[in-house]
């Protein structure tokens, strides 16, 4: 297996026990690269292992694996048929679908993508206008349906508000 498979693996399995509560190895040690900013200041298809240093991410590859260190500002997915470890984010949008994201600490979170689950930690609202996505979390702040078939699994009970059909909060 290629060292950036196995590290890749090694967070998601990380990320995975920080979200269901279990410890977290943050003594991990990889090479840190620098992505390169785009012209608006944001990192644009970064390489794994890059450093948000505070910046803005957009994902337009489609068939991505990335795995961001360093707190984020908005993290926006347009791509699909991938996933993205980030540990924190100032917010977060995925647009693709069948996208996985692991993330730790999220302010608001908007899907208008289909087939996508999310494994998050914290988060404040979140909006789902797609259909069959799926968001596991301890603590959300809202929820709102706009889609169809999606499914919210938090530890806390959060405030909900259904404009779609056939959603669950469990």
């Amino acid at each position: 297996m290629s060292r950036s498979v196995t590290v890749l693996a090694l967070h998601v399995v990380a990320a995975s026990l920080v979200a269901c509560g279990g410890p977290a190895d943050d003594a991990t040690s990889r090479p840190r690269e620098e992505a390169p900013p785009t012209a608006s200041g944001a990192l644009r298809d970064p390489a794994s292992g890059a450093m948000c240093a505070g910046q803005d991410v957009q994902v337009t590859r489609d068939d991505f694996h990335l795995v961001l260190d360093g707190a984020c500002g908005e993290v926006v997915v347009t791509a699909s048929r991938g996933a993205i470890n980030v540990d924190h984010a100032a917010s977060l949008r995925v647009d693709g679908d069948h996208v996985t994201v692991l993330n730790r600490r999220v302010g608001d979170v908007v899907v208008t993508g289909s087939d996508n689950t999310l494994n998050l930690t914290e988060a404040g609202n979140v909006q789902i206008g797609g259909d069959r996505n799926t968001v596991l979390a301890r603590n959300v702040a809202s929820v709102e349906f706009e889609g169809a078939s999606n499914t919210v699994n938090p530890s806390n009970t959060p405030d909900v508000h259904d404009d779609g059909h056939d959603n669950r909060v469990l």
